[in-house]
């Protein structure tokens, strides 16, 4: 006993020494342009609460009122209109917030440079004129349609088509679809995070972690699904969208009818 406790016990020179391991460097662009394309999606899609300014109208008059604009926009055959609805959009544009008008001219660059790439062989071809008039029309419609997004909750939004007797399982679906997209969109950018922060020098298989987060974000689809489904069983939803409270017009509205009115009736003198 004796003679075992007084052995002395020795560390491997192996394990004495000091470890100098330099991982391969990996080009990580695979990770970078993943989450700046989730970013980006997650950067249109907001759902907060209280984006309805104090001189809002109601919600169903901002959707009728942004189709009639598209509308006339659209079949106006007097370019001279389209120009003024430019500036229309364009001084509406400016009530807005430094932050909500970098996230509406964001969708319409792109929507304009689309049209811009489509009609450029028209140029060369000696008709300047509908690079011009279709351009300024996609800025219009793109603009109200972001207008609209920025300046309503969507609460509120989808209640008002509910208003104009659009089908439920449309408004279901469209509702249901752009939510996923958001939760999912969150769930993908925390595993390309968990991805980044556990990735250790240079990964020769990049096909195999982009199934795995694929993977592992179906998985959360469906178990979202299934708890989706039973929460709404147990609230007793019947795929209905009812109206509790009636929307009241007010003096806001009125004012918007008469704007309404009064570019009708230029687009009619106009035409």
């Amino acid at each position: 006993m004796d003679n075992e406790r007084t052995e002395i016990t020795k560390i491997p020179a192996w394990m004495c020494g000091q470890e100098e391991y330099i991982p391969a460097n990996g080009r990580e662009s695979f990770l970078t342009k993943s989450t700046k394309s989730v970013l980006s999606v997650l950067a249109k899609l907001r759902f907060n609460e209280g984006k309805d300014s104090r001189f809002s109208a109601a919600p169903s008059l901002k959707l009728f009122y942004t189709i009639f604009f598209i509308i006339l926009t659209a079949s106006a055959r007097n370019y001279l209109f389209v120009l003024i609805m430019c500036a229309a959009v364009t001084v509406r544009l400016a009530f807005f917030s430094a932050a909500a008008i970098r996230q509406i001219l964001n969708g319409t660059v792109g929507a304009v440079l689309i049209s811009i790439l489509f009609l450029l062989p028209a140029v060369f071809m000696g008709n300047p004129q509908a690079l011009a008039n279709i351009t300024a029309r996609v800025y219009v419609s793109v603009t109200l349609v972001g207008i609209l997004s920025s300046g309503t909750s969507w609460n509120k939004l989808t209640g008002s088509m509910r208003s104009f007797r659009i089908p439920t399982i449309f408004i279901f679906t469209l509702d249901i679809t752009l939510k996923y997209i958001s939760v999912l969109g969150e769930i993908c950018m925390d595993i390309l995070r968990s991805v980044c922060l556990r990735s250790v020098g240079k990964n020769p298989d990049k096909a195999r972690t982009f199934s795995g987060v694929l993977g592992v974000t179906f998985l959360k689809s469906s178990e979202m699904a299934e708890e989706m489904y039973a929460a709404m069983c147990c609230r007793g939803f019947t795929g209905e969208y009812e109206i509790r409270h009636k929307q009241k017009y007010s003096l806001i509205d009125l004012m918007y009818i008469l704007v309404m009115v009064g570019c009708a009736a230029l687009y009619i003198y106009l035409s």
